[in-house]
């Protein structure tokens, strides 16, 4: 059977983006260490996804695409009951439309609450996201391990040999250094 106490056993999850969603599975993901290994991909310096409000728009000084649906005013068209997790509230003193701002508030209160940075790399953009299965006969599953362009696949013992694994790539935006990696599942939280 599997020994999901052992941490070279457990399963490498990837999660692409610090979103609401990221933030989220990244909080029950990683809450079992024994079980799931995380990792949370972010391509900007910081939580919040949609929420980041940005007066810049097209690329940021690193080349990437700003992506902002925010404008300086907004507020929330549903109530924060309704958007809030099930266990972490949003505090009383806000309005039930809270503005853009007080919910990339919530989501960094939720972060730190939960020590959810320990978890994200942040300017790390995943570039590639490629399934990988090779069967060596006799029902012995070969992991990838050879040369990824401008980085190294990292392989090691998995505690699902017979599931397609996910090589993803992400480069560090800001050395623009690459680097290919071994994950059992991949969460893609970008919106």
């Amino acid at each position: 059977g599997v020994h999901v106490g052992l941490p070279h056993l457990a399963m490498k999850v990837a999660v692409i983006g610090a979103g609401a969603a990221g933030l989220c599975c990244a909080r029950h993901f990683g809450q079992f260490p024994s079980k799931f290994l995380v990792e949370v991909f972010e391509q900007t310096a910081r939580i919040g996804g949609t929420w980041v409000y940005a007066e810049n728009t097209g690329k940021d000084d690193y080349g990437l695409p700003v992506h902002s649906s925010m404008y300086k005013s907004l507020r929330t068209n549903l109530p924060k009951q309704i958007m809030a997790f099930p266990d972490f509230p949003f505090s009383e003193n806000l309005p039930s439309f809270p503005y853009h701002s007080d919910v990339l508030h919530y989501l960094q209160r939720y972060a730190e609450h939960h020590n959810l940075s320990r978890l994200i790399k942040f300017r790390t953009l995943v570039e590639k996201v490629v399934p990988v299965k090779r069967d060596l006969g006799c029902g012995v599953m070969d992991t990838a391990t050879s040369t990824a362009s401008n980085g190294v696949w990292t392989s090691t013992q998995s505690a699902f040999p017979d599931r397609i694994k996910w090589m993803v790539t992400v480069r560090e935006v800001t050395t623009g250094d690459r680097e290919t990696k071994e994950f059992d599942a991949v969460l893609v939280c970008n919106g």
